[in-house]
């Protein structure tokens, strides 16, 4: 991640009883949520404004600035892949 810069955790969930997909593109790396679990993209501050998200019923896409330095988190705190 970002040398010595400030980094955050963006945290992307299902409702309580719902459950939802979260893709980040433009890789298409997916995942299925249901009842509040969560996962969470970290990234350097400095790249949040270059995000794009757009939602959907069920669904939630988050696209990044690709090639970048970014890590999906699960809610334990640990890497569960790379974009």
């Amino acid at each position: 991640m970002s040398e010595g810069g400030q980094v955050v955790d963006l945290k992307f969930a299902a409702a309580q009883g719902e459950s939802t997909e979260v893709c980040f593109e433009p890789v298409g790396t997916t995942f299925s949520l249901r009842d509040g679990e969560a996962v969470f993209l970290r990234t350097a501050i400095a790249n949040v404004a270059s995000l794009e998200i757009v939602s959907w019923p069920n669904g939630i896409g988050v696209w990044v600035p690709y090639p970048g330095d970014y890590a999906i988190i699960d809610s334990k705190g640990i890497e569960i892949d790379r974009l």
